[in-house]
């Protein structure tokens, strides 16, 4: 056989050539992984009748609620870790967590934007920089461990540092509760997870009574977000490096073509800690260091407060309330107007409980549930999908299809495009590679590339009809089409040759052949009665394959854009009625 064809033709990325960014054994370790997920809530599934503590009954629910557990492990696997120095022998041998727990940090993974800001903001996660590192490095090896029995030395070490059954389904049994700090008076309380009248921790209608002497008000969700960002508000230190000089507030880190901006997320701060609110005890205003020389004491008086009374005295003048609490940190802002919008949306978005982290890792992990069971009607996770021919050829045409999209991306970087499952498998893939993946969307992007998979629907629709113009228009090819049946691929469509072919290559050397995908993200039907059910004032959503409304906390394959959104949907609605109209 000639070994020139194995050597993979360059792919194009805006004005630049590069060898695939994703390899194809890669995305066959990744399926490895989403298969073990399938397996695991099949499992979950199961679990009526084998004496488990409060199941809830329907499959949806079940599943939601082991999910909620899940993310209580990761958590304390976290705590447990933070302060481990991790290497590629010890992790395999004692720190390697549960497949829970891996499914809930590879869901994670996958809202980048959020993932590395968390990892470098908050001191208990900055661990997950490593583990990241050593998963790119050594993917292969973990998954392996990962999918076979776990060494014993593995096990016990899980159980020394969490106190929990190794296997997820037992842990069940045991993880029952979980302990809260009272934002009042710092009283530790242990809360039960799930209760009959719906107000335990996992549950929508959360509330806790402290039972310490003080008259402290109800515990809710809301009242601990509001201390989360009351710490964050009220926390200070003093350090050569600015990347460590104080607790940094949530979602002022990423921007686009500056993911890490530290001095952004410090101005910010400085600007906030000037509300009338936010004094500290004494009434003072805070004036931290200056950037360029943040050892210097600046503060009006001797004797400062310490962290903890500053943080109540805020959180008493907001009466606890985190609606109250997000209004006057938008108050040093006022004159901005709707320019910061975007930025308030995103940190309000980031405090909705004390988790550490800043997004729902529990609605992460259920929306894509609804990408792996693409994979799994498809057959994509079977090892048969592996042995044949043709899943080699259809990965191979994934991946081209991905570079294709990257490079529609170059060309159009204030666009939303949606992508179709096979491009958002290997999308997804990228992304696992943490630092590799923020390298090439800086070379070959010129920007980070978020993957927002928490869109609603109708952004979705519009979205994804952009792109199939987009990509009609720059390849002179259908973006995805349909065929007869919704478990196999359709004809592959005809070559695609890139308008601006490598000149030291023949021209029939520069085509390559592109897969279509059966099904696109969302569906247009599907999209219009969406719309049309829109256009009715239907108090539901219309949850179909490829997502739903965050509310519903459906989700699809996702999509890559930005806070400009929210400037356009009005004129998007507006086209999409017109579309609705034409058609019918």
């Amino acid at each position: 056989m000639n070994s020139q064809s194995n050597i993979q033709k360059p792919y194009k990325i805006g004005p630049r050539f590069t060898a695939s960014l994703v390899a194809i054994s890669r995305i066959k370790v990744h399926l490895n992984l989403l298969h073990a997920f399938a397996g695991l809530k099949t499992r979950v599934k199961r679990l009526e009748g084998h004496g488990l503590q409060a199941i809830p009954e329907g499959e949806d629910q079940r599943w939601a609620w082991f999910v909620g557990l899940a993310v209580e492990r990761f958590e304390l696997w976290c705590k447990w870790t933070h302060d481990k120095t991790l290497d590629l022998q010890s992790l395999l041998a004692l720190h390697l967590p549960p497949i829970d727990v891996v499914m809930v940090w590879h869901s994670y993974c996958l809202n980048p934007a959020w993932y590395q800001e968390d990892i470098k903001r908050v001191h208990s996660l900055r661990f997950l920089q490593n583990f990241s590192r050593l998963f790119e490095k050594h993917y292969d090896e973990i998954t392996e461990y990962l999918l076979s029995s776990p060494l014993e030395t593995r096990v016990n070490e899980w159980i020394r540092g969490t106190q929990l059954p190794f296997d997820p389904i037992e842990s069940t049994n045991f993880l029952v509760t979980k302990s809260i700090t009272c934002p009042r008076c710092r009283t530790v309380l242990n809360v039960e997870l799930m209760k009959d009248e719906g107000t335990g921790y996992l549950q929508a209608n959360f509330v806790a009574k402290c039972t310490s002497r003080f008259q402290c008000p109800e515990i809710t969700k809301s009242s601990l977000a509001a201390r989360k960002l009351a710490r964050d508000i009220s926390t200070n230190g003093t350090c050569n490096s600015m990347k460590f000089y104080q607790t940094y507030i949530a979602g002022t880190f990423y921007r686009p073509k500056d993911p890490y901006d530290y001095a952004r997320a410090r101005n910010i701060k400085d600007r906030i800690l000037q509300a009338n609110t936010l004094l500290d005890p004494e009434r003072r205003r805070q004036h931290p260091p200056k950037l360029h020389n943040p050892m210097k004491d600046t503060y009006a008086y001797t004797v400062k407060p310490t962290q903890r009374e500053w943080e109540l005295a805020i959180l008493k003048r907001v009466k606890f309330s985190l609606e109250s609490l997000l209004h006057e940190i938008r108050q040093p802002f006022s004159g901005a107007g709707r320019r910061v919008e975007p930025l308030f949306s995103r940190i309000k978005s980031a405090y909705t409980d004390d988790k550490p982290w800043s997004i729902d890792l529990v609605g992460a992990v259920l929306r894509q549930g609804s990408f792996i069971k693409k994979m799994e009607d498809l057959c994509w996770t079977g090892s048969s999908f592996f042995d044949e021919v043709k899943g080699n050829q259809i990965l191979q045409h994934a991946v081209k299809r991905y570079h294709g999209f990257l490079d529609l991306l170059h060309g159009n970087p204030s666009s939303f495009f949606v992508p179709t499952v096979d491009i958002d498998l290997v999308w997804h893939t990228h992304q696992l590679t943490g630092s590799k993946y923020e390298k090439d969307c800086r070379e070959f992007l010129r920007r980070f590339l978020d993957h927002n998979d928490n869109v609603g629907r109708l952004h979705l629709a519009s979205g994804f009809q952009r792109t199939c113009k987009a990509w009609e228009k720059r390849f002179n090819v259908p973006y995805a089409q349909l065929s007869d049946s919704s478990s196999s691929i359709a004809e592959p469509a005809p070559s695609i040759e890139f308008p601006e072919g490598d000149p030291t290559k023949k021209k029939e050397d520069r085509k390559c052949d592109w897969a279509e995908m059966i099904e696109p993200i969302p569906d247009l039907v599907d999209s219009l009665r969406a719309l049309s059910a829109a256009n009715h004032h239907s108090t539901s959503c219309v949850v179909g394959d490829g997502g739903a409304c965050a509310s519903c906390g459906g989700g699809g394959g996702g999509g890559c854009g930005g806070w400009w959104l929210w400037r356009r949907w009005l004129r998007r609605l507006w086209r999409l009625v017109v579309l609705r109209y034409a058609i019918s």
